[in-house]
């Protein structure tokens, strides 16, 4: 016998919907779910898949494949930063550069070190020697020189840092570790601060406090995070804080959009919407069903459990 020597089995919105409503019995093989049916469906795909990212689907594993990295550019006249995905200064994929010839205030370009990974359209940010960020986009890329599509607003000296980037990244749903990096690339280890103890931080608002930051708070909101810093404002904007975090799972809107999740999970994403789903059909739960979703569930939320150390250390804040 020969294997296929396949690995890319997938499933669809509309398979998942499909199998769910076989596994209720109320759809015939022979037949298709009605537009409407299909609607509804995907809608309570989309709650119930919403309620399982992160870590609050009540799985010990991590989510990995949600994991990503973030970079966060700071800023020398505050501590607080909004993160979503319109921020300027945050984003999963940063390229690093720096110029190499002073730019005055009003220029229309930059000539930097080197232009791998930059192109039009992409989001630049160039230190200015304020410490400021100056923020435009790429207009193109000829030689050495960036063509900026605003005017510099400061002065940037020569050997200044210019940081860009395709697109800003979503909002983490959860930070699972944050370092200071600086422009050799070497990570400072950052502490967790909880509500209570950056409450009680006596400088955080005085945007002459002003210094590395040695700890962070991240508030998850709606499709918006906040990260507060210890600091008033940053010290040194060459440097940036990197986060290890997990991002939220995809929506479904298409008919052939496959799962944000791992092949693993497929079964239990079906028995999970036709749980969801049977009370809508008006259809039966039996004991056979409850046991098969428990059981895909259980396999499905040890994929990439977690593995961590534990110790206790007197006066840390987490």
């Amino acid at each position: 016998m020969a294997t296929s020597g396949s690995y890319s089995f997938a499933v669809t919105r509309d398979d998942i919907i499909r199998q769910a409503m076989l596994n209720i019995r109320r759809l015939d093989p022979d037949t298709s779910p009605l537009a409407q049916e299909t609607n509804d469906c995907a809608r309570v795909l989309n709650m119930m898949c919403k309620q399982w990212m992160g870590k609050s689907d009540f799985a010990p594993g991590l989510k990995v494949w949600t994991r990503k990295t973030g970079h966060l550019l700071l800023s020398p006249t505050t501590g607080v930063y909004t993160i979503n995905s319109t921020a300027n200064g945050w984003t999963n994929t940063l390229v690093q550069t720096t110029t190499t010839a002073g730019a005055a205030v009003g220029a229309g370009s930059v000539t930097v070190a080197s232009t791998a990974g930059l192109s039009a359209t992409m989001n630049v940010g160039i230190r200015l020697d304020s410490g400021a960020i100056f923020y435009t986009t790429i207009l193109s890329v000829v030689g050495s020189v960036v063509n900026l599509v605003a005017t510099i607003t400061g002065a940037s000296a020569s050997g200044n840092p210019v940081f860009a980037y395709t697109a800003a990244a979503q909002a983490p749903l959860h930070v699972e570790a944050a370092v200071l990096r600086d422009n050799t690339n070497n990570d400072t280890p950052l502490k967790f601060l909880t509500v209570q103890s950056y409450a009680y931080l006596p400088n955080k608002a005085d945007v002459t406090n002003i210094g590395d930051p040695t700890a962070v708070l991240y508030e998850a909101g709606i499709n918006t995070g906040t990260l507060s810093t210890d600091v008033g404002a940053a010290l040194d904007t060459t440097k940036q804080i990197v986060l290890t975090y997990l991002e939220p799972v995809q929506d479904f809107v298409n008919p052939l959009d496959t799962p944000y999740y791992p092949q693993e999970w497929y079964l239990a994403l079906c028995w999970g919407l036709s749980e969801q789903i049977c009370p809508m059909f008006g259809a039966n739960w039996t004991q056979k069903m409850e046991g098969l979703k428990t059981t895909a569930l259980t396999i499905a939320r040890n994929k990439g459990a977690e593995v961590s150390s534990l110790f206790f250390q007197p006066g840390a804040e987490d």
